[in-house]
């Protein structure tokens, strides 16, 4: 049997160290050793997770990733989530004293079922031979079969015992990743590394908004389905904001009946940007940006709420500026990953 070579890193200036399988990463190894560590999308694109190399040799999956700056690399800074050690190495980048609660795990998933959604988006089923151990808002990375690329997708159900994994996929024309994986028949394998994210559901008792857009219904479906298992369900207030170009664009998975009938008071609020609002079973749809929408509809009492948002870079941008810069919701109430 092939021995798999560990490298020993080491946390410059304290006592924390911990082994990076070949082939892994530094954020990854970190992770999987319980510690916690900056980091949203986990493909090199928002910056989160830089760091210096004190000592040791590493290799960049991705020497052009746009979560680097001109600045930062002449800095010396480096993205733990692109760095492959080679050697034993020591590196300064800050650790949380707050644990991880799920450490990721490498494991083969099986496809069981693809369900359609919309014209562009299906729920793909997938079934591994662990536990499917996550939180409520957090994400995956989906290696394809052939492995030829690896993509993050967030979960659409909450953590189970049945290893069950959903994800929420939409279709990108000539996308590299959905293009095979829309075209995987039931009993493919691909590879699962995961749980990852920060955008997690919190132990907070503030009534809770939820804002997905396209894809990321996926998310917010999550985190609907994590407040209804809470023994104080009956007594939560949930207001889901679903955004889409038109009306066919938005989905309405047939699990938001049963969280409908745990949670106390759940609102949901259809968003549509390109065509008139027209009346569907859960209403009118509100003509505009999805964030425009949670706005109007919250009106003064958005700084009552906690915040849970995932979809398009430009969407969770925009809530962003809306709520924090505008009209001074506190940014630690607002919980995205930014994937670009």
């Amino acid at each position: 049997m092939e021995t798999l070579v560990e490298h020993q890193i080491s946390v410059a200036g304290t006592d924390i160290g911990f082994g990076c399988a070949e082939g892994d990463t530094l954020l990854r190894s970190a992770l999987r050793a319980g510690l916690s560590l900056s980091y949203e999308c986990n493909s090199g694109s928002c910056g989160s997770c830089r760091y210096e190399l004190v000592e040791g040799e590493m290799r960049d999956r991705r020497p052009d990733a746009p979560g680097l700056s001109d600045r930062d690399r002449r800095k010396g800074r480096r993205l733990a989530c692109q760095s492959e050690p080679l050697s034993a190495c020591s590196v300064r980048i800050g650790v949380s004293a707050e644990p991880a609660i799920h450490r990721p795990v490498r494991q083969t998933a099986q496809l069981r079922e693809v369900r359609p959604l919309t014209h562009d988006m299906s729920e793909f089923v997938f079934a591994t031979p662990l536990p499917a151990a996550f939180s409520p808002g957090q994400y995956a990375m989906i290696t394809l079969p052939d492995g030829s690329a690896e993509r993050a997708y967030s979960m659409s159900n909450v953590g189970n015992c049945h290893g069950n994994w959903r994800f929420v996929v939409k279709r990108a024309p000539g996308g590299a990743a959905t293009s095979v994986l829309f075209e995987l028949e039931a009993g493919a394998t691909v590879g699962l590394d995961g749980p990852y994210g920060n955008a997690h559901l919190r132990d907070d008792d503030r009534p809770i908004a939820c804002v997905g857009g396209g894809s990321g219904i996926g998310a917010m479906i999550s985190i609907v389905l994590g407040v209804a298992a809470l023994p104080d369900a009956g007594d939560r207030t949930v207001h889901l904001f679903i955004g889409g170009r038109t009306v066919d664009d938005v989905v309405l998975p047939p699990a938001l009946e049963l969280a409908a009938r745990r949670i106390g008071s759940l609102h949901i609020h259809p968003a549509v940007s390109e065509q008139d609002g027209a009346d569907r079973e859960t209403g009118h749809a509100f003509q505009g940006f999805v964030h425009q929408a949670v706005v109007a509809d919250l009106g003064d009492a958005v700084a009552d709420f906690t915040f849970y948002a995932a979809g398009p870079p430009a969407m969770t941008d925009a809530l962003a500026r809306s709520l924090v810069l505008e009209r001074g919701v506190d940014a630690d109430r607002l919980h995205f990953d930014r994937f670009c």
